[in-house]
């Protein structure tokens, strides 16, 4: 139960962190983006069991695992989909070899677990919450400098979560533990090169 508890309030934060960390943030007179609340509505839409597939009837992994591995699916896209949107917006060159470094490394993870979710016949999401794509839109018009500080923010601070979520995967069946331990040396250098880049566009 308490590992069960942990992987969900986890899973929530990974998905969300990004939404409550950016919040406030308004670095250029630009206006600030409103973000989701995170409640219980919140928590049902990153639940497996609301998605449109059944998937409690052709998983073969309980409720911890299920929940694991879809927040890493969504938070891989959400990866995947910011770094391409960072490459095309972002005007500083450390941003830009962060982000393609997001998409190239977390494209690699996402194949990864689609194939752990294929042999374990589990469903992964395959669209964004509808509060998670509305924050996503709205980093489209963002530009230069105030996207920059966007992004580095929201990076920095979705790396923890996703770190303490991936460091929580231990005591999963082996396919997804291991597939959470390859990963984490990676999520590791994400968070460290976030983390200074954030720092010196400050």
């Amino acid at each position: 139960m308490k590992t069960k508890i942990m992987l969900k309030f986890s899973a929530a934060l990974m998905i969300f962190a990004g939404l409550a960390a950016c919040q406030n943030t308004d670095r250029s007179g630009n206006a600030q983006l409103d973000s989701a609340p995170v409640g219980s509505d919140s928590l049902r839409k990153a639940d497996s069991s609301d998605a449109p597939n059944d998937v409690t009837q052709m998983s073969k992994v309980d409720g911890d695992g299920a929940a694991f591995m879809d927040t890493a699916a969504v938070g891989g896209m959400m990866e995947v989909d910011l770094g391409k949107l960072a490459l095309e917006k972002s005007t500083n060159s450390k941003v830009k070899e962060f982000a393609a470094l997001m998409v190239a490394d977390h494209t690699k993870a996402n194949t990864d677990l689609k194939a752990i979710a294929v042999k374990l016949e589990h469903l992964l999401p395959s669209a964004y919450p509808a509060d998670v794509k509305a924050h996503m839109d709205a980093m489209k018009k963002l530009k230069g400098k105030a996207f920059d500080a966007h992004y580095m923010d929201m990076m920095v601070n979705d790396h923890v979560k996703t770190l303490a979520l991936f460091r929580s995967a231990s005591s999963l069946r082996s396919e997804i533990s291991d597939f959470a331990a390859r990963t984490l040396p990676v999520l590791e250098k994400h968070n460290q090169m976030a983390t200074q880049i954030n720092t010196s566009l400050k």
